[in-house]
């Protein structure tokens, strides 16, 4: 009987022993996703401040360029400058209708 109890407290021991090192591994694992994780969401935001910042300075962008057809030709052609503006403006409207319906798909 001595035998068997001995073989059952090796074999107790070694499932103790294999489970501190799943436990160990399991952890290791979880800390690295961690890490990984914590990496990619201040990837997704840094990129999301960039294209905010972008996206803010092209509209600043476009508004000086319409100021600045509005000056050049308000005063010979006002009609043709604010129908030149208007279909600009309505054509990048489109196109972001484009780009977000296809965006979307």
């Amino acid at each position: 009987m001595s035998i068997l109890g001995g073989n059952l407290s090796g074999l107790l021991e070694a499932m103790g022993s294999l489970g501190a090192t799943m436990a160990t591994t399991v952890h290791a694992r979880v800390e690295r996703m961690r890490t990984a994780l914590r990496a990619e969401v201040r990837h997704a935001a840094t990129t999301i401040a960039l294209a905010l910042a972008a996206a803010a300075f092209t509209v600043v962008a476009l508004l000086f360029a319409a100021v600045a057809v509005m000056i050049a030709a308000w005063n010979t052609h006002p009609v043709m400058a604010a129908t030149l503006i208007a279909t600009a403006f309505a054509l990048l409207a489109i196109v972001a209708a484009l780009l977000l319906r296809d965006n979307r798909r």
